[in-house]
């Protein structure tokens, strides 16, 4: 059986910047990922792919890259246990801060999970319902779905 974060991986893994044809009037669309994984390794896979294109990725040109967190990911950012993942935590906020990805938690999963909205850092923006948001960037904002 394959992990269920196996999926995502792998589209991060073969993520290209999208051509200039993709573009609307100018404007760069962008790209939502649905991400769940368990492990302070899995979600490493995903920001180091998401460190990767920031050398080859302009958010201009290309549009944003959402990352729609709504799995047990979620804890490894919680307050509490920042001491632990403090590597990913930064990780995380250097590349929103740079612009290469915008980073979203499910409020759903972290009433789920037994997570307070304050437990999170401030750079992760709060969504009510995951698939909602996804849906949402895909319908009123064009981003492609990966």
């Amino acid at each position: 059986m394959l992990p269920r974060s196996l999926p995502v991986l792998l589209l991060l893994m073969s993520l290209s910047p999208a051509p200039l044809g993709a573009l609307d009037n100018g404007k760069a669309q962008g790209y939502v990922f649905s991400v769940t994984v368990s492990t302070q390794q899995q979600l490493d896979v995903v920001l180091n792919r998401a460190e990767d294109l920031r050398e080859l990725f302009n958010p201009e040109e290309h549009g944003k890259i959402a990352i729609v967190l709504h799995g047990d990911e979620l804890q490894l950012f919680q307050k509490d246990n920042y001491s632990s993942n403090q590597v990913v935590v930064e990780r995380a906020r250097l590349l929103d801060q740079d612009n290469i990805i915008d980073i979203k938690a499910c409020q759903t999963m972290m009433r789920t999970l037994d997570i307070g909205q304050n437990e999170l850092p401030s750079f992760i923006e709060q969504v009510p319902f995951a698939p909602a948001e996804i849906e949402r960037l895909q319908q009123q904002q064009g981003f492609t779905r990966l």
